[in-house]
């Protein structure tokens, strides 16, 4: 019992929430960070300080910021992580510095994300990140699992600045095509992406294309003050790609200066061929991954076994009935 005790008192130590104390060994190593949210990171931009020290003040905004220190004094390994509320999963935004990351350290701070947003309804852990990074097999090794890839391509800043006053698909989402975008969604989304990540819902966020009464695509669009983050969900059967494309770009409000990320997942990679022509730009290929947390409830009613209870056999009519007739 003293050991267990000793051990715990260990742990408590080395995982903790970040505070001033860390501010210095935050600053020193944010060039080092591994970012593991890309929509996040391309449409907010790179950490900062001060959302750092927000989040080790409060947790309510959703972001919680951890420290895992070595018993010998070895670099300390910093993560955040994101939960918004009202959400299954929290998306892992970094991890710093990259040297340190390492089985040990990352299930460590793994367990003190898990303490904080399981209670708050969070059923599993996302990321996304290059597959030749050094943390991809780490990240394996500690339960996660890849469920997707995908690749981020920017458009060109150019491309949809002219005004179209022609009629046009597209429009914004309104809550009268939500079973239209779920049916397509069902339809073109593989059935394991559908385990980890839920079809739309309202209030939704962005635009959808109809053609003949039909859906038959649907962009969902975050915004930031650093970019504009796209996912699209076209259907195979989309005629005129290249002009429905062309006229998205046109479409999409609020823009100004922002540059446009299209984030088009593996299951939809012939959507890369008509992004090439645009003219835009891709990334690296990524792995999406998840991270099921398992949570341990009590039975709320007992199973009654009546055999075994009141150890009376239940009396029953025989299979075969071997009485010799003669």
């Amino acid at each position: 019992m003293p050991f267990l005790l000793r051990h715990k008192q260990l742990v408590e130590m080395a995982i903790r929430p970040f505070d001033w104390r860390d501010l210095f060994t935050f600053h020193r190593w944010r060039g080092e960070c591994l970012y593991l949210h890309s929509a996040w990171t391309l449409t907010r931009g790179p950490l900062s300080v001060p959302g750092v020290m927000l989040s080790g003040l409060t947790s309510i905004g959703g972001l919680i910021t951890a420290v895992y220190q070595t018993e010998n004094g070895g670099l300390p390994l910093i993560g955040q992580v994101m939960q918004l509320e009202g959400t299954p999963w929290a998306h892992l935004l970094f991890l710093t510095p990259q040297q340190a990351i390492n089985i040990t350290s990352l299930a460590g701070i793994h367990e003190h994300f898990a303490n904080v947003v399981t209670p708050r309804g969070a059923l599993r852990f996302l990321a996304d990140l290059d597959e030749q990074s050094h943390a991809y097999e780490v990240l394996r090794q500690v339960g996660y699992v890849t469920y997707a890839r995908q690749r981020i391509w920017r458009l060109p800043q150019s491309i949809g600045r002219e005004t179209n006053k022609q009629h046009t698909g597209w429009r914004i989402a309104e809550e009268e095509d939500l079973l239209a975008i779920r049916s397509l969604y069902h339809s073109v989304v593989p059935p394991l992406v559908q385990q980890v990540e839920p079809a739309p819902a309202v209030p939704l966020r962005g635009l959808v294309y109809r053609a003949d009464h039909t859906v038959l695509a649907y962009v969902e669009i975050r915004y930031g003050q650093r970019g504009i983050w796209i996912q699209p969900l076209f259907h195979p059967d989309l005629p005129n790609l290249r002009a429905v494309w062309s006229d998205l770009t046109r479409q999409i409000p609020y823009r100004f200066a922002r540059p446009i990320y299209v984030c088009v997942r593996s299951y939809q990679a012939w959507l890369e061929t008509i992004l090439e022509s645009l003219g835009a730009e891709a990334g690296p290929h990524q792995a999406v991954m998840v991270k099921h947390l398992s949570v341990t409830r009590r039975a709320v009613q007992s199973l009654a076994l009546p055999l075994l209870e009141s150890g009376q056999p239940e009396i029953s009519a025989p299979f075969v009935n071997m009485e010799n007739p003669r």
